[in-house]
Order: C-alpha cells, then structure tokens, then sequence
C-alpha cells in the first residue's frame, strides 16, 4: 500500500507521531540531564554548608581556648562562661555536618575531631584550670593556656575540607557532563525534528495539497460551463479520491441539468403565453401538449383556469352584495359618531368638574396634615421644656446640696478657728511663765489668736450669706416646680389639639383618596368614550373606504368574461337582521329600570 492509498487522517497521524516521539526522546534526554543538574546544585550547596559548619567547629575549639588564655589571664568568670558556651557548640555544629554531609568516611573524621576536643578538654584546658585554682600554681596554669593544643584537631578539619573538596570536583565532573548532553540533545534533535518536518510537509503536500488543487482546477471549469474535462486521482482510496467521484457525479448531473434546462425553457416560454392571457382578462386560456415532466404542471393550470372562472362568477355576486351593505353601514356609522361625540364632549366636562374637587379636597387635605405637623412640633418642644425644666430642678437641687455641704466646710473651720484660739491663748500663758526668753513667742501667739479670730470672724459672714443663698435657691425650687407643673398641663393640652388635628387630617385625606379613585375612575371613563369616539371615526372612515373599495372591485370584476350568475341574498343584509334580532333579546333580559334599547330592522338604529 502507497501512501496515495492511506487515509488523509492516518497521514497526519504518521507524521506528527514521528514529530512527537522525536521530541519527546529529545525531551527525555532533556529532563534527565536537568534532573541531574538540579541534584548536582543541590549537593553542592549541601557541600558548602557542610565545610562552613566544619570551619565552624574548628573556630568554636579555638573561641573556646581563647576563652580559657583570657581567664587564666585575667581572672574573669565571664570568660569560662564563654568557654562552655563554644564546647556546647561544638556538638551542634558536628551534628549540623553530619546532616550535610552524611558519608562513613566523613562521619569517622567527625568522630576522629570529637574525640580530640574531649582529649583536649581532658588533657589540656582541665590541668590548667585546676592549676589556675591554687594560687600558687598560676603561673604554671599561664604556660599551659599559652603552649600549642590545637594541632590534631587542626589536622581532622584539614581531611574533612580536603574530602569535601573532592566530593565538590566530581559533582562539577558529573555537572559539565550533563550540560554536555543537555546541549548535545538540543542541537541534534533540534537538527532531527526540523529535517523530519521538512519531509512530512513536503511528503503531505505531494500526497494531498497538490491533488486538492487539480480537483480545485476542474470544479472551476464545471463551473464554467465546459462538462468534457477528464477528472485526476478518481482511481485514488482515500479521502481525494472521494473527492474526485463525487466531483465526477456532480459533472454527470450538470450535463443531466442542462438538458432539462432546455425542456423547461420551453415550457416557461408556453407558460408565458398563458399568463399574459390570464393578465387581459381572459379566463378561457388553456395548456397542452407538455412534456412528461411538466405534465402536472399542465393540469393543475387548466384546474385552476377552471376555479378561477367559478370564483370571479361567485366574487361578482359577492360584490353586488358588498356594495349594498357598505352604503348602508356607512350611514349608520355617520349617525353613531355624531352621537358618541355629544357623549364624549359631556363626560370631558364632568371629569374636569371632578378634578377641580379633587384638588380642592387634596389642598385642605395638605392643609391638616401641615396644622398637625405644627402641632406635633408645639407638643415636642413643649415636651423638650419639661425637660428643661426637670433639669433645672435638679440643678437647684444639687446646689442647695452644695450649700448646705459648704455650710458644714464652715462649721469646720469655724471649729479649728476656735481651737486655734485656745492654742494661741495656751501659748501665751506659757510664754507668761517663761518670762523674758518666751516673749518672742508670746508675740507669735498673740498674732496667731489674731488670725483665729478673723477667720472665725470670716467663717460667721461666709455662712449667714450661705444661709440667705440656700433660702433663695429653695424659693427658686418652688417656682421651677411650679413652671414644670404649668407646662406639664400645657403639654397635655397639646397632646389632646394634637389628636383632633390628626383626626381631622385623617379624614380629610381619606376623603382626598375617595374623589381621587372618582377622578381616576371618570377619567378613565374619559378616556375610554374619547377612543370609542375614535374608534367609531375610524369605523365610519373604514365604512366609507369599503364602499369605495367595493365600487373599484365592482368595475375590476366586469373585466373578467364570465356568466350571469342568479342574485342570492345579500349577506350583510343577513348579518344586520341577525344583529337587530340578538340586540332585542339582550333588551328583552335587562334589568328594570334600566334604559331601553331600541334596535330596528337595520343599522340605521346606532
């Protein structure tokens, strides 16, 4: 099987099949190199935080032996302080290696260091610090501190960078390697994938782009007219070659069509002939001699010829009968507009009359509901003065208070006045007994008895005025009291005015709402009889456009050749003795007292 024989779908299929599993080897080889890119940075950060916590450990061994030079040197606590601070680091930060860089031959060094600081501690920095205790031995623990300790544990941080290192260098190894294949799977299967493209387009468009147009060349000359064109790839199984056979069909019933076309020229030429008859009025044109195809056309246009001579003889009785009918519903519609105008014309009054109520009802309306919102203001702020009031009494109250408690302040010191005035005459007795060394002091309690006298003397003054204020603030009460009992009656008053305006405003806009719905209603009824007016104007005008419609149809029949057909009944006349007879039976089955309704034998009644 050639490809010109696999359907267009599966050629598609092949080809980007190809392109995807090119590219998805590509990216395979891709996300695997990435992949070990991503581990090989993430070990080399693991790496470098490893040697930083190892250089970590390193330097807390040597802040530690530092801190023990500089106790033994100066004697501080604070330094020992700072050596147990760095030993308890040193675990920390072995443990934070370990985490990093978790391989045996890493962990042995770690343990190899661990267990030098604890010789170093054990051998060094315990000897001088037990010497450092006895004062005599201070000097000896100095040459200790001061001596070299550091140098395995030196040698321990030097393997482990050197292994770390190492472990660095061959992550970079694998890093270049992967970049390597990286770069390699990009170039060649970019190379591949565009060599591939290019040969399933150019395969693609030899298999299928450029069929499609040679088909596209010979359905433009079938368009064209030309039906004799050779048709390419109908031998092809694919979706071309369908294609191909079904252009072939469509050539097959284009020379059918033109055939046919020629039969139904000429059938449209006779056709022609007959409705040129049928448009001057002759109803006696008649077909024959059709071809078999046009053969129904045939009958059904000489049955038609036929119908149309029964309907134009039934249309010219019909119109006769119009005629009659319109002149007389044309009369009656005259003498039912002019009376529906009266109606409307006395209703229009009737419904301006009511709106004027209306708006009177709805001004006095507004006018109590205005007289009941001032009332309602007078009452609040009557109310809003009884506060007032209630206020002020209590402030009278609170004042009386005050004085009354002020008159207590001054019975006080009216008390020590008269104490100080004991003291002061105690003290001038004594400064009597004391001869010439108390005269000084005589002298100051004279003066203070002085003092205590104007102050008792003040204290007396101040209370009467208290006294005279406390009887001016009580008459002040009553008369607030009695202001407060006034308005409390003149609020009540109010009160009652206020109920009776809202009363009246109530009523009033109920009475408004009432003669509102009447004014709605009459208007409404307004409206209504002006569109019934209407309508009847539009009736008479239909009245009398049927009637002249009726005359041109009348002189419109008389063209056509048709018989005298017998005059039958006229049917609007039937339909106006069927409305006389239905209109006295309503009349007959009213309620009594209500207007009779008289309904003659024709329209001329309305």
């Amino acid at each position: 099987m050639t490809i010109r024989h696999i359907a267009i779908p599966r050629k598609l299929a092949l080809a980007f099949a190809v392109l995807i599993a090119t590219f998805s080897t590509v990216s395979l080889v891709v996300f695997a190199n990435v992949r070990t890119l991503h581990h090989v940075a993430i070990t080399r950060d693991e790496a470098k935080l490893a040697s930083d916590h190892a250089d970590e450990m390193l330097n807390d061994v040597v802040e530690g032996q530092s801190a023990v030079r500089g106790y033994v040197l100066l004697g501080k606590p604070a330094f020992l302080d700072t050596y147990k601070e760095n030993v308890d680091a040193i675990d920390g930060a072995a443990a934070a290696f370990g985490r990093y860089a978790p391989r045996a031959d890493q962990a042995e060094r770690v343990r190899r260091f661990l267990a030098a600081v604890d010789t170093w501690k054990r051998t060094k920095v315990a000897p001088t610090l037990a010497a450092f205790a006895d004062p005599a031995t201070r000097e000896q623990a100095r040459e200790l501190a001061g001596s070299k300790q550091l140098g395995a544990m030196r040698d321990v941080i030097k393997e482990i960078q050197a292994a770390q290192q190492a472990w660095v260098d061959e992550q970079d190894a694998a890093q270049r390697h992967a970049e390597m294949m990286v770069t390699l799977a990009l170039a060649l299967g970019g190379a591949i994938a565009v060599a591939l493209a290019a040969l399933m387009g150019w395969l693609l468009s030899r298999a299928i782009a450029r069929p499609v147009v040679e088909i596209a060349t010979v359905m433009g000359e079938l368009t064209r007219g030309r039906h004799d064109v050779a048709l390419p790839s109908i031998d092809r199984r694919d979706e071309i070659g369908t294609i191909a056979q079904a252009v072939a069909v469509f050539r097959d019933a284009a020379v059918a069509k033109a055939r046919d076309e020629r039969e139904r020229q000429a059938v449209f030429d006779e056709v022609g002939n007959g409705l040129a008859r049928l448009a001057d009025a002759d109803l006696a044109a008649r077909f024959s001699g059709f071809p078999p195809a046009y053969a129904q056309l045939e009958r059904d246009f000489n049955a038609a010829m036929e119908a149309m001579s029964q309907v134009m003889g039934a249309v010219t009785q019909a119109t006769n009968g119009i005629n009659d009918g319109a002149a007389d519903i044309r009369a009656a519609s005259d003498d039912l507009s002019q009376r529906t105008e009266q109606q409307a014309a006395s209703l229009e009054e009737t419904a301006a009359a009511m709106e004027e109520i209306t708006s009177t009802v709805s001004e006095t309306a507004a006018s109590a509901a205005l007289a009941n919102e001032t009332v309602e203001a007078a009452r609040t702020e009557a109310a809003q003065s009884a506060q007032v009031v209630e206020r002020a009494v209590a402030a009278m109250g609170g004042i009386e208070r005050a004085s009354n408690e002020i008159g207590e302040i001054i019975g006080v010191i009216d008390a020590i006045a008269f104490q100080t005035n004991l003291l002061a005459l105690n003290a001038g007795v004594e400064a009597a007994r004391a001869g010439d060394a108390g005269r000084g002091f005589a002298v100051v309690a004279s003066e203070v008895r002085a003092l205590a006298q104007r102050s008792a003397d003040a204290a007396k003054d101040v209370k009467s005025k208290i006294t005279a204020s406390v009887e001016q603030v009580d008459a002040g009460v009553t008369l607030v009291n009695e202001a407060g009992d006034a308005l409390a009656r003149i609020n009540g008053r109010v009160d009652e005015l206020s109920g009776l305006v809202r009363q009246i405003a109530t009523a009033a806009k109920q009475q408004a709402t009432g003669l509102q719905q009447v004014n709605t209603a009459v208007s409404e009824m307004d409206n209504v009889t002006q569109q019934n007016a209407a309508m009847v104007e539009e009736a008479t005008a239909a009245a009398r456009s049927l009637s002249e419609e009726a005359d041109a149809l009348a002189k419109q029949v008389t063209r056509f050749r048709v018989g005298a057909p017998a005059r039958a009944a006229s049917p609007v006349h039937q339909l106006q003795q069927r409305a006389a007879a239905a209109g006295r039976r309503i009349a007959a089955s009213a309620a009594a007292g209500a207007s009779t309704v008289a309904v003659s034998s024709d329209w001329s009644g309305f």
